[in-house]
């Protein structure tokens, strides 16, 4: 079935109809295609590539961020729903969704609905919700069948190749993960 056909046949949504729904409908065909050709095997760049994704690297997205700009990162775009995401799992503090260019075969993220531009930032009245995260990263491992293990990253500012200012949790898992990794 080509990607075409599936553009085509996508339901209009509500607002600006066809423009809206035409990217909805793009996006949701990008993130299937990223999807199977991880699951083919393929990682990193050669993923990004087969998308249409940038080859940028994460540490050149770093040193362009922008940290704690008043613009909407793409997570409070995800967040509000402005911008489609995969999402895995929901409740009142957190979002859980798949990572668009997957560095492994299971490759999500986990963001506090509380805008933390940086784990350097939080504050010590984030103590549960930073508690809470970890939680529903372990719940949502165990659902994916990592259960013989993952790996946990946070990136912490320009050094820390930090490319979207609100705190996130990657989980990555699936395969024999390489040490060290960066």
């Amino acid at each position: 079935m080509s990607s075409a056909l599936l553009l085509r046949d996508c339901p209009p949504l509500a607002g600006d109809r066809t423009e809206y729904s035409w990217k909805m409908a793009a996006a949701v065909v990008r993130a299937a295609v990223l999807r199977a050709v991880a699951f083919a095997g393929l990682r990193g760049a050669q993923v990004r590539r087969a998308s249409g994704v940038s080859d940028e690297s994460e540490v050149a997205k770093a040193q362009k961020a922008a940290p704690g700009g008043a613009a909407p990162t793409i997570f409070s775009r995800i967040l509000d729903r402005s911008l489609p995401a995969d999402i895995l799992f929901e409740d009142q503090q957190c979002l859980v969704f798949s990572d668009v260019a997957p560095q492994a075969p299971v490759h999500f993220l986990v963001i506090p609905k509380k805008p933390i531009p940086r784990i350097s930032q939080a504050e010590e009245e984030d103590q549960q919700l930073l508690g809470h995260l970890l939680l529903v990263a372990k719940k949502i491992a165990k659902a994916k069948g990592l259960g013989d293990g993952y790996r946990l990253v946070i990136n912490d500012g320009k050094m820390g190749a930090q490319s979207v200012y609100h705190l996130h949790i990657h989980v990555l898992g699936g395969r024999q993960l390489q040490w060290p990794p960066g």
